[in-house]
């Protein structure tokens, strides 16, 4: 998970993830490394404030990639979108 560091991720951080995902979401991490970073560049550039906390609460969000989850947020009406998350975490779960 090292590859986090990268991003800007602290070892806090990504020790938080690492207790708050089972492994098989780590594992797939490791194996998806460029759709995880990606994903978080791409959080970076919409204005997603709160990615530290979707890390550690939905890190299965990262591993769809830059693409996936740009289509889906486009089709949310997306600084809405973005303006929820910002507000409160949970509204995350409308990518799923």
């Amino acid at each position: 998970m090292n590859f986090l560091m990268m991003c800007g991720v602290t070892n806090d951080v990504i020790k938080k993830i690492i207790e708050n995902n089972n492994d098989s979401i780590i594992l797939n991490a490791e194996w998806n490394i460029e759709n995880v970073v990606s994903s978080i560049e791409y959080f970076k550039s919409i204005g997603i404030e709160n990615i530290d906390d979707i890390l550690i609460n939905r890190f299965d969000i990262f591993l769809r990639g830059r693409e996936k989850l740009k289509k889906k947020i486009d089709s949310l009406k997306d600084i809405d979108f973005i303006n929820s998350i910002n507000l409160d975490i949970k509204n995350i779960n409308l990518l799923d």
